[in-house]
C-alpha cells in the first residue's frame, strides 16, 4: 500500500497502559475533517523508550506533553501512520517508526 504524505495537527497524547495491560504511546492527529492514531505500539525496552524520545524530536518539542497542539507532515495509508515529519519551517527531526523496529541491536 502506497504512503502519503498529509499535514496533520496533533490533538492528544496518550502513554501508558491500554485495556489490555500492554504499554502504549500515542498521538491522536487531526488531518482537518478527518484523523489518525500514531504509535499505539507495544512499548518495552530499550526500543520502547527510544520510540517516546524519537516522537518527541519529531515533533519538536522538549517533552511528551507539548505534543498537542503541534503541526506535522504525517506519512501515511489508510491502515496506519508510518512516520512524522516536521514542517519545513519548524523544528524536528524526521521519524519513519519502521527504521527503529527494523534498526539491529548489538
Amino acid at each position: 500500500m502506497s504512503t502519503e504524505e498529509r499535514i496533520a495537527k496533533a490533538l492528544s497524547t496518550e502513554l501508558g497502559y491500554e485495556d489490555h495491560g500492554i504499554f502504549t504511546a500515542i498521538v491522536r492527529l487531526d488531518y482537518g475533517g478527518s484523523g489518525q492514531g500514531a504509535g499505539l505500539y507495544a512499548l518495552k525496552g530499550d526500543k520502547g523508550i527510544e520510540f517516546v524520545r524519537r516522537m518527541v524530536d519529531a515533533f519538536g518539542v522538549q517533552s511528551w506533553e507539548q505534543i498537542p497542539g503541534r503541526t506535522v507532515i504525517a506519512v501515511a495509508d489508510y491502515t496506519k501512520v508510518h512516520g512524522i515529519k516536521p514542517l519545513p519551517t519548524e523544528p524536528g527531526t524526521a521519524f519513519m517508526f519502521d527504521d527503529l523496529w527494523n534498526e539491529v541491536t548489538a
